[in-house]
């Protein structure tokens, strides 16, 4: 059943669905995700931001450490399709098919995302299903995971997203204990799982649990209009763009890599908004 609906997919395959297909697979990456979810963070006032940044960054690691541990070979290995490599795409690791991690990802985003606006929110919550699925179908498309895979991820995604919107409408003093116990939980996990995915996702969560709990002490709450904010992107763009370049001259090892992705993450969720408090923007 599934290879028939891979082989579908592959008699689909021409240069204009390419470039759909290719948007949209573009949307689940990791660096696109992560970069969503921090302008989110910063331009979204009150909870709207964390809650969003607080469920992308927990299923990080959650996606990364089944595929590790589940190591499923992808479509093309079992040599159920061929693979066609979408543009700006990642290498794929050829036994980390399930689950799809763009798919659980790009739901983490966008489902938490369409749920903030007051008005319309059915239309938004409507939009973000159809896209989480045109990332699914992609997926597929391009011979990349099984729709076993895809369907997984949606289902961990949406669970990730529905587990915070309870944290943050029944216990939201608690907020960061579970980001930290999450955060803490990854980094143990790192001995057992020590692949550059799952590194780099244990790295984040626990920068952003660091962040986000200082933030609460360190920070001075302002209101801000809509325009006015919009100058905290190049502000904050600066800050964690300088910390990136600093972690370009660590060496390749994995305790490096983390480090890397934790001082990014600190850069983005506490040193970024704590200029944005001086600057009054």
């Amino acid at each position: 059943m599934e290879q028939t609906i891979l082989r579908f997919f592959e008699s689909m395959r021409c240069p204009a669905l390419d470039v759909v297909f290719g948007v949209f697979s573009l949307l689940g990456e990791a660096m696109v995700v992560g970069g969503v979810a921090i302008l989110l963070f910063w331009l979204l006032p009150g909870q709207a931001g964390e809650r969003i940044v607080c469920t992308a960054l927990t299923s990080f690691p959650l996606n990364a450490a089944i595929k590790y541990f589940v190591a499923r070979p992808r479509p093309f290995v079992a040599g159920a399709v061929e693979y066609r490599k979408p543009f700006l795409a990642d290498e794929l690791d050829p036994y980390a098919s399930f689950p799809s991690g763009h798919t659980q990802s790009s739901s983490s985003v966008l489902f938490p995302a369409a749920a903030t606006p007051k008005r319309r929110k059915p239309l938004w919550i409507a939009l973000a299903a159809v896209a989480v699925l045109l990332v699914m179908c992609a997926r597929m498309y391009f011979g990349a995971h099984y729709p076993s895979d895809v369907v997984t991820g949606l289902a961990l995604g949406i669970l990730v997203t529905l587990a915070w919107s309870l944290v943050f409408r029944y216990a939201y003093g608690a907020r960061y204990y579970v980001l930290a116990a999450f955060a803490l939980v990854s980094l143990v996990l790192c001995f057992f799982a020590p692949s550059h995915d799952f590194v780099q996702a244990a790295g984040l969560v626990s920068g952003a649990a660091i962040a986000l709990g200082a933030g609460q002490y360190l920070r001075k709450p302002h209101e801000t209009g809509f325009l006015r904010r919009l100058w905290r992107i190049p502000v904050g763009v600066a800050v964690t763009g300088a910390v990136f370049a600093l972690t370009l001259l660590f060496p390749e090892e994995l305790g490096y890599k983390l480090l890397k992705w934790f001082l990014i993450a600190l850069a983005a969720g506490l040193f970024s908004p704590l200029c944005f408090d001086a600057l009054k923007i």
